[in-house]
């Protein structure tokens, strides 16, 4: 069945419901967004000019066309050209290139006189007080990059120093820091005056340490080793009223750094902390051990800062050098510091045994110490310890006493460890040291390892295979 039509013939259809409540104002569309046909109406307004922007473009054609006819006023009076009006028909030939400036070959052959001027005396000191004296000295700013300057009166008049001088200087600074004659003191350091707000900064650190017990130290603090005069920094925040959990945070900062920041903050810092704390308690507190055990991690700086200096003091005591021993059992050190330090402390040994006091044995308690780890050291540091074993009874105050116990334990300890690679010489010297200066319960067993030796430099010998009736396989 056919559908009725929607609408009577010749009716218009209505106005769409939405155009009509929007025009009523019932409805608006959400967010304030124009419709399409809204859009379309501006679109078709935007056609159209105003009146506004008709005026101006018409002043700026009128200006184009004012500067155009000035400038076909200049041309026809043969006034100079613009920078991008050129006319091509104006260069005839290359003939008159080369009339104006000469052949390819030649230019800039002919030398140009240049114009000498006169500077002032003034002028030249104002000048000399604007440049830096770091600036004059620059050898390329004297003498220039080719090193030339200015055909060598600079270097007559003592303005610069020439590349070869500053390399030379190099290779001398370089060679008298290698054979330690380099000084780290600079004695423009001694004059040096700190602020007073590092002074400030780090006074109210210094009283944050007295009390610190654990977390985060001040980030002024932890960059303390890489800045310049920072032992007199150090000195400001009064490290003998730290706590131990301080000293051991502020080692974990300062192993960090190069080996001579270390050498010298356990000179100042840790080593009268250690030794003032045992000599109070008759023990060493955890944070300190830890401190030590820490400062390991740069034998150079530990041995050197801390550990020669307590036996060159010659107040050393067994009691300090068991808790020192103690830190040196526990941690790893590389064989060549081993060795130095086994080798310093018997030359430190050798003169302090003229005085008969507590620290001669001390200091053959760390070398007993160091001994027992069983490193393979060079022949140099055996060397050193057999002169010490040798020359000890003869350089005490009564050569005919009796040694104390622990250089027998330290000749035992060695003799089990290094007697194989001891010369014969050697041997037969310890040996007779063993005759007059023996002890009764170790001499024996002392002699027995030192006779179990071979040579050094003799190789082992291989022990041979026993035969077991069969000869099946036998060449």
């Amino acid at each position: 069945m056919p559908k009725a039509p929607s609408s009577l013939p010749g009716k218009k259809r209505h106005n769409p419901l939405h155009d009509d409540l929007v025009s009523t104002g019932v409805v608006k569309n959400k967010d304030g967004k124009p419709s399409k046909r809204a859009k379309k109406d501006q679109s078709e307004e935007q056609k159209f000019v105003d009146s506004r922007a008709s005026r101006k473009i018409l002043d700026l054609s009128r200006e184009l066309l004012d500067e155009d006819a000035q400038q076909g006023q200049q041309e026809e009076n043969g006034g100079e050209r613009g920078a991008f009006n050129f006319d091509p028909s104006n260069f005839e030939s290359r003939d008159q290139d080369e009339e104006l400036y000469g052949e390819d070959d030649t230019w800039g052959d002919e030398e140009e006189e240049v114009e000498e001027v006169e500077v002032d005396a003034s002028d030249l000191e104002a000048f000399n007080a604007f440049i830096k004296p770091s600036m004059q000295d620059d050898p390329l700013l004297t003498h220039g990059w080719d090193m030339k300057g200015d055909g060598g009166q600079g270097q007559q008049q003592g303005g610069g120093r020439s590349l070869a001088d500053i390399i030379l200087a190099k290779i001398a600074e370089k060679e008298a820091q290698q054979q330690g004659q380099w000084r780290d003191d600079n004695p423009a350091d001694e004059e040096y005056v700190l602020p007073p707000k590092v002074i400030e900064v780090f006074e109210k650190i210094g009283m944050f340490l007295s009390r610190y017990k654990s977390g985060p130290l001040p980030k002024p603090f932890k960059v303390l080793p890489q800045i310049p005069h920072w032992e007199l920094i150090l000195e400001v925040t009064n490290p003998s009223h730290w706590t131990p959990n301080a000293v051991y945070s502020a080692t974990r900062i300062f192993v960090a750094a190069k080996p001579k920041v270390v050498q010298r903050f356990m000179e100042m810092v840790v080593l009268d902390r250690v030794r003032e704390d045992i000599y109070e308690n008759k023990k060493l507190n955890v944070h300190l051990f830890n401190s030590l055990k820490k400062g390991l991690y740069k034998p150079a700086g530990f041995f050197k800062g801390f550990l020669r200096p307590l036996a060159a003091s010659g107040t050393c005591t067994l009691r300090e050098a068991q808790i020192v021993a103690g830190v040196l059992t526990r941690v790893s050190i590389p064989v060549i510091h081993s060795a130095m330090a086994l080798k310093e402390l018997c030359e430190i040994a050798a003169e302090l045994v003229t005085s008969k006091n507590e620290s001669v044995s001390a200091i053959n308690y760390l070398i007993k110490t160091l001994i027992e780890k069983k490193y393979a050291l060079p022949h140099q540091c055996i060397d050193s310890l057999v002169f010490f074993f040798l020359r000890y009874p003869q350089m005490s105050m009564n050569s005919h006493a009796e040694l104390p116990v622990i250089f027998h334990k330290s000749l035992l300890a060695f003799s089990e460890r290094y007697k194989n690679d001891l010369s014969e010489d050697q041997r037969e010297a310890l040996l007779d040291l063993l005759l007059s200066h023996g002890h009764y319960a170790m001499a024996p067993e002392i002699r027995r390892e030192l006779l179990a030796g071979r040579g050094r430099g003799v190789p082992i010998e291989q022990p041979a295979v026993a035969f077991d009736g069969d000869d099946t396989m036998m060449m």
